[in-house]
């Protein structure tokens, strides 16, 4: 699905290691009903129009914070938390902005306090790669809506568990709350066991986004998401501007043009 939108592949030439980054074992965070996936997989969908929707009317700004938690057979363990700054404002454009001074290759290309910074704008029907330390930026078309079928999915979602959670309110935004469990059967990945893999995720309808969600999956461990610090203030319009003094390459271009 991500290959399919231009855009986001945009996006995810600077940002991946740390937008899309996979916990430790390669934590793949199977998404949950209504399509909300766990973990960064979440912020990416919601934030970078990966289902095209528009979301107007309804700013806000926070903090993003992905935990991953995997068990070793020695009884040790390993964690890593990755957090964003996220924006949209009234018009539903929104900005991302993390550090990436220590993920991967960038940490060694970007140095300390090297950033990712993404913009994705309905309104000019455009998406900006930012970075920061070069003042250069990267533009790409957003495409128009598609539909698409995921009848593995849909496979998937059938033979769930689902639970209803209630309501409650988390970070001062409430919140709907809901309890998949997938189960996969002995024998269908060399497991000799079923593997129960239990995904909840908390859902404001009133933002339209993912406030919390946890999975666990025994093969990889364990994934928090939450959103922090939010807020329902309209946020800077600057914010989703590319500077004036950034050089702009379109995608498939070679040097850069004229904003």
């Amino acid at each position: 699905m991500i290959r399919g939108f231009c855009y986001l592949s945009l996006a995810v030439s600077l940002a991946a290691p740390g937008l899309l980054a996979q916990g430790p074992g390669h934590f793949r965070g199977d998404l949950g009903a209504g399509g909300h996936g766990p973990g960064d997989f979440a912020m990416v969908r919601a934030e970078f129009g990966v289902s095209n929707k528009v979301i107007t009317g309804a700013p806000y700004s926070a903090q993003a914070v992905t935990t991953f938690t995997q068990a070793l057979a020695n009884g040790d363990h390993i964690q890593r938390t990755n957090s964003a700054s996220i924006w949209r404002d009234s018009q539903g454009r929104t900005r991302v902005d993390r550090s990436v001074a220590n993920v991967g290759a960038l940490s060694a290309a970007g140095g300390a306090g090297a950033r990712a910074v993404v913009i994705h704008d309905p309104v000019a029907g455009m998406s900006y790669a930012l970075d920061p330390s070069s003042k250069t930026a990267r533009s790409t078309p957003i495409p128009a809506a598609r539909v698409r079928e995921n009848a593995r999915g849909e496979r998937q979602l059938s033979s769930a568990k689902t639970e209803d959670l209630g309501t409650q309110v988390i970070q001062g935004v409430s919140a709907q709350g809901k309890r998949v469990t997938r189960v996969i059967p002995a024998g269908q990945e060399g497991n000799e066991k079923e593997i129960d893999i239990v995904t909840e995720t908390w859902y404001s309808p009133d933002l339209q986004v993912l406030v919390m969600s946890k999975t666990s999956d025994p093969r990889y461990g364990e994934s928090v998401y939450q959103l922090n610090s939010i807020s329902r203030t309209e946020p800077d319009p600057a914010l989703f501007v590319v500077p004036s003094d950034y050089a702009v390459t379109a995608a498939g271009r070679r040097g850069p043009r004229p904003q």
